[in-house]
């Protein structure tokens, strides 16, 4: 017979650790949310066990729902087995760790878990703890036969009238309970309070940060019986007068006399707090059917229903796996990713569905969720292709959300001067001679394999957009001509087939304006799913946005308005000086870009290629603000040019 691995009891405790701290704050409550939604349960309530609130004024969190339950043994398999609770294992479905290892960490002094089933009406209850081993193991009672011997020990007793924890175990059953599950969380000590959550400092958990996570890590309450599962938060708070009605409170008089009123607080879901709204659609990101669920929520309609203690009142970027939302981000880079500028941000939510990695569809590619149930990862453990699903959404760019973007902007943004294009074209015809990039263009015909790295080959400036009846429309996705190329990373196992070339790539335009204080120390940054319409009717490829005022840049204005032309028009000074920095910063986008898929070294006929995350980390806003400081030679072209305005030095 073969030895199986197996992993030793001494060991168990260092998993459960290991897994709790990848983990992440509230991981409990998803854990025993989702083991009550998969008993079948249409009520999942958590609440605080209200009879050692009234003996000893100790608030323990309770877990209650209405499933099918546990008969005994169930009981035994679901908390003494790490990697397996009586439901099917598997990278789609569970890991067998989830409550266990997101609960026991913080609870070394017990959870207590009573169930009821049909062949087991008068229940069953467990007690988990840590002994002083560090290993978590079944408390046990004696039992007497019917003459008071003692016959053996049991670890799944009835519940029973626990005098010594102010609490008789069977007594918390509620009146909705038939069959179900109970769990109670003891803590650290038979006087500690968990109602709050954990209590480790830096999760910072909370009556309403709970109600805020559950209400965005569930995109909808799934329905049971015809009707949304009832998920219920019980808060505390103190009685201050008799004046409130409202039935599903309760009263608990702590042994002080101060009485405590349980207030039920209802979890709907994310999708909830989205406001209904005409301006919706799905845009498909990538070649294996993910969905970008779209929501925009014009004024004067508020963005975000409900109050702040049941939602984060801002929209979000999120995943959708399996009804739960992962990478909830709110942050302006993620937006950006999407073309989705911070003028609409906002108001927007984006919802993306990928397909689910499965076992049974062991090729295909999907997500599939690390074993803390934490994040998201892409099939071969790689991370999510956020900027894949970006770029693509800002190429299929909804009509209408590029619509209200344009309207948005339109009160805070002028349009470019027309010569933009053509200055813009101009230095870059100057750059190319001193810079010609050996890169890998896809071709049918090419003989070079790689992967497409995300930056296109075309002509620049030559994007021209009409909609269907010959009319201007808005831009949503990247410039350059009609069939561009795209820039492949050599690799041998590529999928796409290249040739090698030099060619060039669209051309990003600039604009000034005022960083918002969490960007304002930056002097620019790039958005590359972003563009800027010129007053020809030519489209930009991606903003380089500058920031009016960063001091650097308002000290330079200063210096050249007043003591080199003070007798010409200050705003006309100042148009030249933003005109020569933004064309620098664009001639150092550009360039960047020129270097993505160059090969800078050859080691043992492997060669070290310059790749797309390379390019973006010259143009993060650090090194872009960087490049921009100390600039003499632009020093030089703003005398020059302004020579020709304004006149020589203080003479005009």
């Amino acid at each position: 017979m073969p030895r199986y691995v197996h992993v030793p009891t001494e060991a168990t405790h260092q998993l459960i650790r290991q897994a709790y701290e990848a983990g992440g704050p509230y991981q409990w409550a998803r854990e025993a949310w989702k083991n009550s939604e998969e008993s079948h349960a249409s009520v999942i309530q958590f609440g605080i066990e209200e009879q050692a609130a009234g003996q000893h004024g100790v608030l323990r969190r309770t877990i209650m729902d209405n499933g099918e339950g546990m008969d005994p043994e169930d009981l035994k398999i679901f908390l003494t087995t790490f990697g397996g609770g009586g439901k099917p294992i598997g990278m789609d479905q569970n890991f067998g760790q989830g409550f266990k290892s997101a609960v026991l960490p913080w609870n070394p002094y017990g959870v207590v878990v009573i169930s009821y089933t049909r062949n087991n009406p008068e229940g069953a209850m467990l007690w988990i703890y840590r002994d002083d081993q560090g290993n978590y193991a079944l408390k046990e009672w004696p039992a007497t036969d019917e003459d008071g011997e003692f016959v053996s020990y049991l670890s799944t007793p009835r519940p029973f009238d626990d005098q010594d924890h102010g609490c008789d175990w069977g007594a918390i059953r509620p009146e909705w309970m038939e069959t179900g599950t109970i769990m109670v969380l003891l803590g650290q000590s038979k006087d500690s309070n968990t109602w709050q959550g954990d209590p480790e400092p830096s999760r910072n958990e909370s009556v309403d940060g709970l109600i805020r996570y559950l209400n965005g890590r569930l995109l909808d309450v799934p329905n049971r019986n015809g009707a949304p599962i009832e998920t219920t938060v019980f808060d505390k708070y103190v009685r201050k007068s008799t004046e409130r009605h409202a039935s599903k409170d309760k009263t608990v008089t702590l042994p002080s006399g101060e009485e405590l009123v349980w207030k039920p607080r209802r979890v709907h879901g994310l999708r909830h707090f989205i406001p209904e709204t005409e301006l919706t659609g799905t845009v498909v990101v990538d070649e294996h059917g993910t969905r970008a669920e779209w929501f925009y929520v014009s004024e004067p309609d508020v963005p975000v229903k409900g109050s702040k203690d049941y939602v984060n009142q801002r929209p979000v970027v999120a995943v959708n796996y399996q009804g739960e939302l992962y990478h909830a981000d709110s942050a302006k880079s993620r937006y950006r990713q999407f073309g989705i500028t911070d003028e609409i941000r906002g108001r927007t939510w984006l919802i993306l569905h990928p397909p689910v990695y499965s076992d049974s569809r062991p090729m295909e590619w999907g997500v599939l969720t690390q074993a803390s149930r934490n994040m998201l990862m892409a099939k071969g453990g790689v991370d999510l292709p956020w900027d894949r699903w970006g770029d693509t959404f800002f190429a299929r760019f909804p009509e209408e959300l590029a619509r209200v973007r344009d309207e948005a902007r339109s009160g805070n943004r002028g349009q470019s001067d027309a010569a933009m294009a053509k200055n813009l074209s101009r230095i870059l015809d100057r750059l190319n001679p001193r810079f010609k990039a050996s890169r890998i263009l896809s071709s049918a015909a090419g003989l070079v394999m790689g992967f497409p790295s995300g930056a296109t080959a075309g002509i620049p400036g030559s994007q021209r957009i009409t909609n269907a009846r010959g009319g201007k429309a808005s831009a949503g996705g990247a410039g350059g001509s009609a069939g561009s190329q795209q820039v492949l990373a050599p690799a041998v196992s590529g999928g796409t087939s290249g040739r090698q070339a030099r060619a060039r790539g669209g051309f990003p335009a600039f604009d000034w304006k005022k960083f918002e204080p969490d960007e304002a120390k930056f002097l620019a940054r790039y958005d590359q799913n972003d563009n800027l319409e010129l007053d020809d009717g030519l489209v930009s490829h991606g903003v380089v946005f500058l920031n009016e005022s960063h001091p650097v840049f308002v000290q330079e204005v200063n210096y050249w308005v007043d003591s080199v032309w003070p007798k010409a028009d200050p705003k006309l000074v100042q148009d030249l000086v933003h005109r020569v920095y933004g064309e620098e910063a664009v001639a150092h986008v550009v360039h960047a870009q020129r270097l993505n898929g160059t090969v800078v070294a050859n080691n043992g006929g492997k060669p070290t290629v310059i790749s797309e995350e390379d390019v973006q980390q010259f143009l993060e806003p650090v090194a872009l603000s960087s490049a921009l400081l100390g600039l003499v030679n632009v020093e030089q072209r703003i005398l020059t040019q302004g020579g020709g305005l304004f006149g020589s030095r203080a003479n005009s």
